[in-house]
């Protein structure tokens, strides 16, 4: 690489440097306002949001927790219910219909209606299973495979029929 070529790319990247510090700068600074204005404001007796906000952790600091691991809990089984959406619809050509199903607990429900409902079939899509059980999130994310026979599954209490492809 040329000399010019070298310092086009320091100078981007000085640059880009240079207008995050100014995006930080100028966001605390705004911040140290509204501090500073949340700090004159409480004296007087006046709550900010700022301030309102503060004052809930200081009340109940374990609440933040609770909502975070919820957060995530829910991201990972958002993240599992894609994963086992491509495992269905990469075994679409044994699927007739697949089904999210409605239940009390938060666990991860499929009823499943196999074209062929065989052993070999069924072998399969446990395979998927006893391959996720082995790990350590299985235990706090369980996920179960229901097979219903094609005649029952008008009775399916389902939460959402999967589009297999």
């Amino acid at each position: 690489m040329s000399d010019s070529v070298l310092d086009i790319k320091k100078d981007n990247k000085f640059g880009q440097l240079k207008a995050i510090l100014y995006l930080l700068q100028t966001n605390l600074e705004d911040f140290k306002d509204e501090v500073d204005s949340s700090y004159e404001l409480l004296k007087i007796g006046k709550k900010t949001p700022l301030s309102k906000k503060i004052e809930q952790k200081i009340d109940d600091p374990i609440k933040d927790i609770f909502e975070f691991t919820s957060k995530l809990d829910n991201q990972v089984d958002s993240f599992l219910d894609q994963i086992i959406r491509s495992f269905f619809n990469k075994n679409s050509n044994l699927i007739f219909k697949a089904f999210k199903t409605n239940n009390c607990i938060n666990d991860l429900h499929y009823s499943i209606v196999l074209k062929k409902d065989s052993i070999e079939i069924r072998t399969k899509m446990f395979t998927f299973l006893d391959n996720f059980d082995v790990m350590d999130i299985s235990k706090k994310h369980p996920i179960y495979f229901q097979f219903i026979p094609k005649e029952l599954m008008c009775k399916i209490n389902f939460y959402e029929e999967i589009k297999l492809d």
